[in-house]
């Protein structure tokens, strides 16, 4: 028999208005290994199953045999069962509610102990549908033998005239390699992860862009399993902090507190990761706990209008000015950051809900993308001056042009007029067009910065990352390969000049950002890896159903990849032939060893191609 099977004869033993029934109703989640969760719903007067756990207040988390042997009558004991079930929320009366249910059904409970534990923390707060769906919050550590750096397991760039793309990009991929990591036995940390080597923490927002240049590794190394780590330490509410103790696995902010989570890109960071592989199954695991996660800030990091806000630490831009004196507060400021990144997590839940089936957060969720929308486009811009701007309490809008306000080019929710005015910005040399493209603030700033001052100028590779992605949403291609190149070839150059990868870049000079972090792959794998591969060779998975990648084609020196890793197993060779102009048709030499719908662009045409395994030679 199952556990439901159990309960519904279970169910026959309650007895309305009986002396052990609850004064008030109950709804406790019984979640197993073994089957899908349910529900128990008693009152004084009734008890019944449901399937699912989103209306539960209590989530009973144990073993099938476990709950088969405690609510079965023949058992004379059950101390040591309800010591193998636990409770969430972990209230210090956990054992008295278990009686409860036990006693509705006229279960003998007489050697539970109903005394309260002792409990020095906060009174938890009740579970937030669904992350009691969330697999990671029970998992296992796992643990296994670290890779070691290969470059024959690793794609292989070709890029005949740049060949300080190809020193700089082995030599991103050993540090890399070099900063992987086992879970610390006390840390709660359920897998192997790569480490931002920052401090003694892990960040929420390193740890995502790590992730989009780990995914052309996976062969070797899981760097999305990285992200597994946070989803295990998810509260009952929903809370991820951004900011977890490596060794004991502690959250560093309490979640309240302005710093305390963020940026919310998991979502992004995972929907990227399927477009690559189409892991269906990791899809699956992930949603529940994202859902979760997303509900969490729009209960706890909105204003009245339903706008967002964050903090200088909690948006990953420690010490912009735009929002005074916000560095650990959000000044009771709508940010634009905080509000275009929920908008868009409210496009990347219902693309993976419709992947999944999964339609029972779609109405909320459209719901709230049509808010965000509009609150977007009517209270944060600045039609004088072409952009989305921070916005006080009063209406008033930042002085600050941050790069903040480009995340919402990465979705569908802002009108094609402001898109183009926008992007006007990054051509613009009293704004982000400068000699190393795109700083962190726009140059006509009081408070810019020529050597950086870390996100006062800075030019770093995420943010670069979420330009280069917005502009290749939006089909700009030709300005995103224009502003990668100069990206790299100032990245490499640096690189050349001190030997080692930055934390981030002057906008002015050929030199590191004042101050910067040295041996950084971080997040700078990005401008080493996934740049070069998406934006100059051009090569990246196609965001619609028409093909499988799609290949921008701009350079005309010989250029392309091998060794890539296509979908879960397979790989691709993929070399363009030198060419004389822009202009000229590609000559491409292809291998695959799966069926491949390829798109191809170049400055004056476009193919599609359905390609079965083998070698082909174009045109």
């Amino acid at each position: 028999m199952t556990v439901n099977e159990i309960f519904k004869n279970t169910l026959t033993r309650f007895r309305p208005n009986d002396a052990n029934a609850p004064a008030t109703p109950f709804v406790f989640g019984i979640i197993t290994p073994q089957y899908a969760p349910f529900s128990v719903a008693i009152s004084r007067d009734h008890a019944a199953l449901s399937a699912g756990i989103a209306q539960a207040q209590y989530l009973l988390y144990g073993d099938a045999d476990v709950f088969t042997a405690l609510f079965d009558p023949a058992t004379q004991q059950r101390r040591e069962l309800v010591q193998q079930v636990l409770m969430r929320p972990d209230y210090p009366f956990s054992t008295y509610l278990i009686s409860i249910l036990l006693r509705a059904f006229d279960l003998a409970v007489d050697d539970l102990d109903y005394e309260p534990k002792r409990y020095d923390g906060p009174y938890p707060f009740p579970p937030r549908y669904p992350a009691a769906e969330n697999p990671f919050r029970a998992a296992g550590r796992l643990a296994g033998p670290l890779p070691a750096y290969s470059a024959a397991h690793l794609p292989r760039l070709v890029a005949d005239e740049h060949p300080e793309w190809l020193v700089m990009y082995d030599r991103a991929w050993q540090l890399a390699f070099g900063n992987l990591r086992q879970p610390e036995a006390e840390s709660g940390f359920v897998s192997p992860f790569i480490d931002a080597a920052f401090n003694d923490n892990t960040f929420m927002w390193d740890s995502c862009f790590m992730t989009l240049f780990g995914v052309y590794g996976r062969r070797l190394f899981p760097f999305i399993a990285t992200l597994d780590n946070f989803y295990a330490k998810q509260q009952d509410d929903g809370f991820i902090c951004r900011e977890i103790n490596t060794y004991s696995g502690k959250s560093v902010f309490q979640p309240l507190d302005p710093r305390s989570t963020g940026p919310n890109i998991l979502a992004w960071a995972e929907w990227l990761h399927y477009c690559h592989t189409s892991d269906h199954q990791r899809l699956h695991s992930i949603f529940p706990g994202l859902v979760a996660y997303h509900r969490w800030w729009q209960d706890w990091r909105t204003h009245p209008d339903g706008s967002y806000w964050t903090s200088g630490w909690g948006s990953g831009m420690d010490n912009q000015t735009r929002v005074p004196s916000s560095e650990w507060h959000h000044r009771h400021h709508s940010w634009v950051d905080a509000t275009m990144q929920q908008a868009l997590n409210t496009e990347i839940l219902l693309a993976m809900g419709a992947v999944l089936g999964r339609d029972e957060f779609r109405p909320a969720l459209r719901e709230e993308q049509e808010l965000l929308s509009g609150y977007l486009n009517r209270h944060m811009w600045d039609e004088a001056r072409g952009f989305y701007f921070d916005r006080a309490a009063d209406g008033a809008l930042s002085q600050t042009m941050s790069i903040a306000g480009f995340w919402g080019l990465l979705g569908h929710f802002l009108p094609a007029g402001h898109i183009r005015r926008m992007v006007e910005h990054l051509e613009d040399e009293s704004a982000f067009k400068r000699s190393h493209r795109v700083p962190t603030i726009a140059f006509s700033t009081p408070d810019y910065n020529p050597f950086g001052g870390y996100w006062q100028g800075g030019v770093w590779s995420p943010t670069n990352y979420m330009v280069l992605c917005g502009l290749a949403t939006q089909r700009l291609d030709k300005l995103a390969h224009a502003i990668a190149l100069n990206h790299v070839t100032n990245v490499a150059h640096v690189f050349h000049k001190t030997g080692t990868l930055w934390e981030n870049y002057a906008p002015e000079t050929l030199q590191p950002g004042q101050p910067a972090g040295r041996e950084f792959v971080g997040w700078t794998g990005l401008s080493a890896i996934t740049i070069p591969i998406e934006f100059l060779i051009g090569i990246r998975p196609s965001a619609d159903a028409q093909a499988d990648l799609t290949w921008d084609i701009r350079l005309t020196e010989r250029h392309g990849i091998t060794n890539y890793p296509f979908r879960e197993d397979g790989t691709l060779d993929m070399v363009c032939e030198a060419r004389p102009t822009a202009s000229s048709v590609p000559q491409l030499r292809l291998n695959t060893d799966k069926l491949l719908r390829l798109r191809i662009r170049w400055q004056t045409g476009e193919q599609h191609l359905n390609l079965v395994p083998g070698t082909h030679y174009l045109p």
